[in-house]
């Protein structure tokens, strides 16, 4: 956990919030709560809550838990925990991904639905903070003519000793193919689009790696923080 002085501490959050605002074209980042899309619209929006524990303390290392969803959206864990992997590591000085959780999981013999299990685990990855991921559907559509993918994502990040939130964002990306026919040649057109959208594998992951990579982008980058912080001294 990296300490910072008062002054400092305010001049990287809003150097941060500068940046996000300033490079997000076309990706509006408000509230958690007013984060409520609209439809047509072609501003995206990312709903982010920051609690001010993480403005006092700012982390250096984190643990990429096991994301939470339904059976039917279990497919998309793997994916979400690459993109967190992937993106986190700019974020932080030392990430632990969802592969080396599990070694550390497995030759501990720990079991994280436990709280005590959670906290060993902190312990022995030498991480002050867990991220956890939470994801809703639809997941993926298809009717003939008109197919989607539509993933919502929310990540948290809590302290590791308690558990207390520090930060949180909210998301959901989509993408789709086809339309409504008007004519036969329209209808074997956008069945044949839609038939090819549905059988690409690689539209899910891109879909989640750009949700993944704007609810990223709303955290503060520690790993920066904490290279002008050794600067100083």
């Amino acid at each position: 956990m990296i300490r910072l002085s008062r002054k400092f501490r305010r001049v990287a959050v809003v150097l941060g919030a500068a940046l996000v605002a300033s490079s997000c074209a076309g990706t509006a980042y408000v509230d958690l709560g007013k984060d409520e899309t609209i439809p047509g619209s072609p501003i995206r929006t990312v709903g982010v809550q920051v609690d001010r524990a993480l403005i006092d303390e700012f982390p250096d290392c984190t643990i990429i838990l096991e994301p939470e969803t339904t059976p039917e959206l279990r497919h998309f864990s793997p994916l979400v925990e690459e993109a967190l992997g992937r993106y986190l590591s700019r974020k932080f000085t030392r990430v632990i991904d969802g592969l080396e959780r599990r070694q550390i999981v497995r030759k501990a013999a720990l079991d994280l639905r436990h709280r005590e299990d959670l906290g060993e685990l902190a312990v022995l990855s030498g991480c002050d903070t867990f991220f956890r991921s939470r994801i809703v559907g639809p997941g993926e559509t298809y009717l003939v003519v008109w197919s989607k993918v539509q993933v919502g994502i929310e990540i948290t990040m809590v302290r590791a000793r308690d558990q207390k939130m520090l930060w949180r964002a909210r998301h959901s990306a989509d993408r789709s193919e086809g339309g409504i026919p008007f004519s036969p040649i329209g209808l074997v057109f956008d069945a044949y689009s839609s038939a090819r959208f549905s059988s690409d594998r690689e539209v899910a992951e891109s879909v989640i790696d750009d949700a993944v990579r704007r609810l990223v982008r709303s955290a503060p980058n520690f790993r920066k923080i904490e290279a002008n912080v050794i600067s100083r001294r």
